[in-house]
């Protein structure tokens, strides 16, 4: 230590650099390829490169969350979190949110009991990677907590606690957890409780920050593709100068014995579903922990699990539900079981207990088919940035530091042998740890309108001082941004276009190959079937969807054990969804499979058998999921939406949904008429076929002729599209059932699709108008200046064909500030209208567009999902820089034009549902 500080002195004397350039890195562990780094003032950094990625996933943990409240202070660390955004010492106010959305393509927090994560996604670009590092020191060291931001925080934090206790499970939990450890602890939600967050005072917020908020108490975990010495430079220079404090002992958990839990039965009324839950729950048993993780899949797997068997497919309930909570200080399981009213509910009960607890032994097929599937998924975790960085990030803070638990988890999970499984399960399912929870809908004499009391109320601002609107900030550097990213994404089109083969089969379909790798070593087919017309498949929507579903669930040759298993074996899977009048198959499996996997679904897809046993068993499924009540607010609202803009006649495949007609439909439906259906429509040349992986392009090519030479359509086939059409402005306030929260709708329709002139500047409109839940415009009239919202929506959707598109906001709202919500939603769009785009926020816009776009040509599967569309318009990849350029060129003038031309408020249509609106017709 002596030679150390007479190296320092000389430093200082003879080069006259500051003290901490000595303080490197030092690497302290290193394990798959991550390796962990700590700072002299205790700072861990964990780095899991990944040059594959075209993202860097950066977690910012501190190891504090509410346990660490103080008594009486519950939500504390959470109100802390959100006040976090709002300015440091160096960068003042709405700046510090402003560049984390410049320089991040997403950017969030989250607290729980244990921790406090900040969470960023950027572009692997260094500069953006710097600016982010060093906002985030500066939210560890110099966080200005300023007193006028408090009430609205508390404010928006009561709506998202609202939100939460608006859902039927998280209230069940929120009751188990409070018979468990009363209101300490796991007992007292992160989230806070609404009569501590109200007597938190500044003073307190200070205090924990200054006492949890410091580096040696943080780990800042990076994933993805990044220059290692160069983030390690950054961090060094941005942290290392905040100096280590003393940090308390973390708050204990006393150990949990749930035989002691004196509550056990749980009733929630609340929503339209009907459930049963059993929560399987204990202390902390290190032991055992890799058994219990298997028990979701061995249990609730499709066909293969024991309580899916034993409860779905014999009609007991529409379905099966598990997942586990293996923590630092407890165990759980959670099994469930979702059933509707012509159910049995003690029937549920009982065959829920005992279809767990008295289950027969596991075998070791079932075992191996769950340790094969669970590798898959680790598989898929290793390849993705965020998802890694998470999975570190989480065992970081439950395994105190070490995160290479995870690998050690996962190689516990391999040596599994069939006896220690069944005698884990056997031994931790049991009544000792049950406890029941009943979820019911709400009651009838919840569902009646009440009388609103404070409907006259204007808006009132929550903030009242008067805030002097912030100067313009210079745009050059978001016109630079701009600039390069066209540049960048000209040169990704044209190289990605020579690697792309596109082409015509004899008989008319289409295909893209683009042999690349993949970032995940997959190879993935599009198939895209047209079919039929609006006359010929005129009240067969029911039908086609049933088709769609039972598409791939066996064939005259293999069954849909057969079908999982081999999915399971190429470590991929197969989907078939419908849309309008078409199908859209999905199959991706590990490169070196994927040929044969690609062969074997061809062959279910040629033959599939249509079982009659499973044909009824989604029958009655869907029969039962659609025998419920539609009284949840976002249920009403879309419901009474759906019905005004209606132009279709029942039984068009444009037809909105509507409970009562599905299920008369899905009661008439056949298996028969399935079959007929297939053998009518399917094997359809007005086809695309895209195939994008690691592969030699004519062998693929031969194997897509071999397939696809024979198929032609029966019948003739027309795209169904929907014209624009102009509504007359509308505002209904209907009534829904007693909840937390309303839900708010709009809609505003104009005649400009995709290719029209002013596409482009519609969707720059869209993202200054509500892509950013913090600062866009709504998020400042909604959520942050009058906290009538916790979370919002908006959109311009922009047709394909035809020159019809539409403005969409949605918004959940405190119940009974609907008056409120609907001045607010139109306060900004009238500023818009009057005053249009700053010339900033059009500038910032531009370029976070382009930034994403130019992210998306990085990601080879996102290639993929648009090669079936641009061969459906006789497209290429190089029509994607009109685009760009379209973008780039936009001026203030261009948007605040296209506003004012589209955006008619005599043609806003709004819905809005809560308790105190009235009762609406179906038609």
């Amino acid at each position: 230590m002596l030679m150390r500080f007479k190296q320092l002195t000389i430093s200082l004397l003879f080069v006259g650099i500051s003290a901490t350039a000595w303080s490197q890195p030092v690497l302290v562990k290193s394990q798959q390829k991550i390796e962990e780094y700590k700072l002299d003032n205790g700072l861990r950094v964990v780095l899991a490169q990944n040059n594959k990625e075209n993202k860097v996933f950066m977690n910012t943990v501190y190891l504090t969350g509410s346990l660490n409240d103080p008594q009486g202070k519950g939500g504390l660390a959470h109100l802390l979190e959100h006040l976090a955004f709002k300015g440091t010492q160096n960068i003042k106010g709405e700046e510090f949110q402003r560049r984390l959305d410049q320089y991040t393509l997403m950017t969030n927090a989250s607290t729980d009991y244990y921790s406090t994560k900040y969470t960023n996604i950027i572009r692997p670009e260094q500069n953006a990677i710097n600016e982010v590092i060093d906002l985030e020191a500066e939210r560890m060291d110099k966080l200005v907590l300023q007193e006028k931001f408090v009430p609205s925080e508390i404010s928006i934090v009561k709506r998202e606690r609202e939100v939460r206790m608006d859902q039927p499970f998280s209230v069940m939990m929120d009751q188990m957890w409070k018979s468990a450890y009363g209101n300490r602890y796991l007992g007292r939600l992160p989230i806070g409780d609404l009569n501590e967050l109200q007597s938190i005072k500044m003073d307190e917020l200070n205090k924990f920050y200054r006492t949890w908020y410091a580096p040696n108490n943080a780990v800042m975990v990076i994933s993805g593709k990044f220059d290692k010495a160069e983030v390690l430079k950054q961090i060094d220079k941005s942290f290392s100068p905040i100096a280590a404090r003393q940090v308390p002992a973390q708050t204990k958990v006393p150990v949990l014995d749930s035989a002691k839990i004196q509550n056990r039965n749980f009733l929630v009324q609340k929503g339209s579903d009907l459930a049963k839950f059993n929560i399987y729950l204990n202390g902390k048993n290190e032991k055992i922990k890799s058994a219990l993780a298997l028990a979701p899949y061995l249990y609730t797997m499709q066909p293969s699990g024991h309580l899916y068997q034993s409860v779905v497919e014999t009609g007991v309930s529409t379905g099966v539900q598990s997942t586990t909570w293996l923590d630092q200080d407890f165990n759980l399981v959670f099994m469930g079981a979702v059933y509707a009213p012509n159910h049995d509910a003690k029937k549920v009960q009982s065959e829920l207990v005992s279809g767990v607890e008295k289950n027969k032994p596991f075998n070791e097929t079932e075992l191996n088919r769950v340790k094969n599937l669970i590798q898959n998924q680790a598989d898929n975790i290793q390849t993705n940035a965020a998802a890694l960085g998470g999975r570190l990030s989480d065992y970081y803070v439950s395994y105190q530091g070490n995160w290479s638990q995870y690998f050690t988890d996962l190689d516990n999970v391999k040596k599994l042998s069939l006896s220690e499984v069944n005698q884990t399960l056997t031994q931790f399912l049991v009544p000792q740890h049950r406890i029941s929870g009943d979820i019911k809908p709400t009651p009838e004499d919840q569902k009646k309108a009440l009388e609103q009391k404070q409907a006259s109320e204007q808006a009132k601002t929550l903030d009242q001082t008067d805030l002097k609107e912030e100067p313009l900030k210079d745009s050059s550097v978001y016109k630079q941004e701009v600039t390069e990213y066209v540049k960048t994404s000209k040169q990704y089109l044209v190289d990605i276009e020579k690697k792309i083969q596109r082409g015509t089969l004899k008989n008319g379909i289409k295909y893209a190959l683009y042999p690349t790798s993949t970032r995940d070593d997959k190879t993935y087919a599009t198939i895209s079937v047209d079919f039929g017309t609006e006359k010929s498949l005129f009240n067969k929507g029911e039908v086609l969807d049933l088709m769609a579903y039972l598409l791939l669930r066996g064939s005259d040759q293999y069954s849909l054990q057969d079908i999982a298993d081999k999915s399971i074996e190429a470590g991929g899977g197969a989907t078939a969804t419908a849309s309008a009048n078409s199908i859209t198959i999905q199959i991706v499996a590990k490169k070196e499979k994927f040929d044969d996997y690609f062969k074997f679904m061809m062959q279910v897809l040629k033959k599939p058998k249509f079982e009659q046993s499973q044909f009824d068993l989604i029958k009655s499924q869907t029969l039962s999921a659609l025998d419920r009540p539609y009284t949840e607010p976002e249920t009403v609202a879309a419901l009474t939406m759906t019905r005004l803009l209606e132009t279709y006649q029942p039984g068009d495949l444009r037809y909105h949904f509507e409970p009562d007609l599905a299920k008369q439909q899905i009661k008439a439906a056949t298996v028969e008429q399935v079959k007929k259906l297939y053998q009518d429509f399917f094997v359809s040349n007005h086809a695309q076929i895209a195939i994008t992986g690691d592969y030699q392009p004519q062998p693929m090519l031969t194997l897509v002729q071999k397939e696809f030479a024979g198929w032609k359509a029966q019948l003739p086939y027309q795209r169904l599209s929907s014209d624009y059409q102009a509504y007359p402005a509308q505002k209904i306030h209907a009534l829904s059932e007693q909840r937390e929260f309303g839900s708010y709708q709009s809609i505003l329709t104009f005649p400009a699709g995709a290719n029209h002139a002013d596409a482009t500047a519609l969707i720059v409109f869209s993202y200054i108008l509500g892509d950013s839940q913090l600062s866009s415009r709504l998020a400042q009239e909604l959520r942050e200046k009058n906290a009538l919202v916790y979370g919002f929506g908006s959109d311009v959707e922009l047709d394909d064909w035809v020159d019809s598109g539409a403005l969409t906001i949605e918004a959940n709202y405190t119940a009974g500030k609907s008056a409120q919500v609907s001045q607010g939603v139109r306060k900004v769009l009238n500023d818009l209208l009057t005053k249009g785009v700053t010339e900033q926020e059009l500038e910032a816009a531009k370029a976070n567009i382009l930034k994403k776009r130019v992210t998306t040509l990085e990601d080879e599967r996102n290639i993929h999902q648009m090669l079936t569309p641009q061969l459906e318009r006789n497209r290429d990849l190089l029509f994607r820089e009109k685009r760009d350029q379209a973008l780039a060129k936009l001026t203030k003038a261009d948007v605040d034009a296209v506003i004012k031309k589209y955006m008619k408020l005599d043609q806003l249509v709004e819905v809005m549902a809560d308790q105190y609106g009235k009762p609406q017709n179906k038609s």
